[in-house]
This record gives C-alpha cells, structure tokens and sequence, in this order.
C-alpha cells in the first residue's frame, strides 16, 4: 500500500462473514497501519446452488454487530445481491466462481466511489502454496475488476492482502474467541429450520476441522 496514513485512502473490503474475510476485517480494524484509512465493508448475498446465501448473513450479522461494540474505529457497510438459481434449467456443472463476482461489485463500488483506492482481499498464505489454478483465478479475477475501469480516466484502485501472511489457522487464532464461534466457513450448508449447520464434508470443512476445535 503506498499511500502514507495522512492521505486517509479509503479501503474497500469484500466480507462474507468467512475465516478469510473476518481476518482481514480484523486487520482492517485492529492494526493500527490502517487506522486512519476510511473503511467500507461490502456484503454480497450469493445466492446460487450451494445454498450459502442464508447461513452468511447471519454470521455477517453477528460478526459486524460484534465489531461495531468492541472496536472504536467506525466502518460504512453496503449489500447487494447476485443470483444464479436460475442456472439450474442448464443442468450445469460450472456457475460463477465468487472471486469474480466480488471483483465485478468490488470495481463498480470503487467506481462509484472514487475515494476508494485499495480494495482488500482474503488472499492467504494457504492460497499461496496451494498450487493448482489459484494463481490463474488471481489473474482472472484482476482481468474482471480492471475490466470495468476500462472507461474511466483514473487508475483503478490497488488491491491488498492484508493477510496474505497467515495460514488459514494463523487467521482462526488471530480472532478473538467470540468471533470465532460466529464465523462460517462450509461450502454447503445443512439447514435445521432456521439454524444452519456445516456439512462437514465439503473441502473447507475437511480443511478447518483439524484446528477449529483445537488450541493456538
């Protein structure tokens, strides 16, 4: 980030109400090399086959409501609202990748608002060394946020991994413990009513079990 703190850049955070999310929230919030910069926090309600959509909000709910008593510094928080069950008809195997869609908000929300010049990103030192086709979403994902400055006579903002860093574990320890207990993280919820449970086979909930009920 090179925008010294006198120049108070406002930074756009796209928050879900996920391990990755809530840490950089934390960051965002708590560390003081951030503190003179303006905060927006951007939820996005996806709805889409995995059924997410309703177990998020509620973590959002309850994580912002968290941070809102116990954190001084003050923080603007926008939604809206991106919708595939209509793929369904398709019998598809593939639906947007949320990367992408956050790209395509996040970019429309900075042109908007053009004070925002950094956007942050849940990026982790776990999706670093996962290898695979991250690097190659990274790219493409930059390619969709850049594509909707296209028009624009200024630069488009920065992006900026605040904990790029940390392991998925290193951020679940950096929270404080009452946050912990709200966060979601499962792929594909199980519903009991109106109380969302993870499924506890999805690749994230096999990748989080072996240190959500354990110790630092």
């Amino acid at each position: 980030m090179n925008q010294t703190k006198t120049e108070k850049a406002t930074i756009l955070c796209m928050f879900s109400g996920g391990i990755d999310s809530t840490g950089v929230l934390h960051q965002l919030l708590t560390n003081e090399k951030f503190e003179e910069h303006p905060i927006i926090l951007h939820h996005i309600h996806i709805h889409n086959r995995e059924n997410r959509a309703r177990a998020e909000l509620q973590a959002v709910k309850e994580i912002l409501a968290y941070y809102k008593t116990n954190v001084q510094k003050e923080f603007v928080v926008t939604e809206s609202v991106f919708n595939t069950m209509g793929f369904a008809g398709l019998k598809a195997k593939r639906f947007p990748y949320d990367m992408d869609v956050c790209a395509f908000y996040g970019a429309n929300l900075a042109v908007a608002k053009k004070e925002i010049r950094h956007v942050a990103w849940g990026r982790t030192k776990t999706d670093v060394n996962s290898g695979g086709n991250f690097e190659a979403r990274m790219k493409r994902m930059q390619d969709v946020f850049n594509s909707v400055w296209v028009l624009e006579k200024e630069q488009p903002p920065s992006f900026i991994f605040p904990i790029i860093d940390y392991d998925k574990k290193q951020i679940w320890f950096s929270l404080p413990e009452p946050v912990r207990k709200m966060v979601w993280w499962c792929r594909t919820p199980v519903y009991e009513g109106n109380i969302a449970r993870p499924c506890g086979s999805c690749g994230t909930c096999l990748q989080v079990k072996e240190f959500i009920n354990g110790k630092e």
